[in-house]
């Protein structure tokens, strides 16, 4: 009988977030950093613009449950459209696109500050790069949630992503395409691949997507292709 120790496990649990009015989502997910998670999800899916619109957040961790605590007078109650438009940040996504070295430190940058990843293994990991720097570092259960931390820590600092770059472990998604186009992300770039939809949403929204982007030669799908 093999009496080694099992390895941890990924951390998950159910949490809820909740306006005046009652439910507003449940998510299956690592329950941390659940202030940027709402923050992100909301601006994510269109029902915010900016953390301006959210107001205060309040999270019982205990409990599962991330509150809105006042109504929000902007806060929509019907997704916004997924924006269309021009490639964003052209130069500066073009010389990240171009530049495979460049794309493969700052995936080991990522990974150097994934703690979760390095004891569970079973997560998803998320950067937000800016200027050719990784500047902030989440990880989840979800690679939705992933993208709604990263979302969310740029929304609550007032920080525009309309230069930035997310960096993903995980598939690229329509939904995750979607939540990108609505933030404002110039690109996404993940190790994995990207799908038919998130193709179409990331091209019709001005999202340069990046596919195996660890690999000598990344696929680059540029706006319009």
């Amino acid at each position: 009988m093999d009496e080694r120790a099992a390895p941890p496990l990924a951390p998950e649990a159910i949490v809820e977030l909740h306006d005046p009015a009652g439910l507003l989502v449940r998510w299956y997910c690592t329950p941390e950093r659940l202030e940027e998670l709402a923050a992100g999800w909301l601006v994510g899916e269109g029902l915010a613009a900016s953390a301006r619109n959210i107001g205060p957040i309040e999270v019982h961790q205990a409990e599962g449950r991330v509150a809105l605590t006042s109504p929000a007078t902007d806060l929509r109650r019907a997704p916004a459209a997924i924006p269309e438009g021009p490639a964003r940040a052209p130069e500066l996504v073009g010389a990240l696109a171009a530049n495979p070295d460049a794309l493969r430190d700052l995936f080991q940058a990522m990974f150097e500050r994934a703690a979760l990843r390095e004891r569970t293994g079973g997560i998803h990991t998320g950067a937000l790069v800016e200027r050719g720097e990784v500047r902030c570092v989440r990880e989840d259960v979800s690679r939705h949630c992933v993208v709604d931390k990263l979302i969310g820590h740029a929304a609550l600092a007032g920080s525009a992503l309309d230069g930035a770059t997310i960096l993903l472990s995980g598939r690229v998604s329509g939904a995750v395409a979607a939540k990108a186009a609505r933030a404002g992300v110039a690109a996404l770039a993940t190790m994995s691949i990207p799908t038919t939809l998130a193709a179409r949403i990331a091209g019709r929204a001005g999202v340069t997507l990046i596919g195996r982007a660890r690999a000598a030669a990344p696929h680059v799908y540029p706006p319009g292709s």
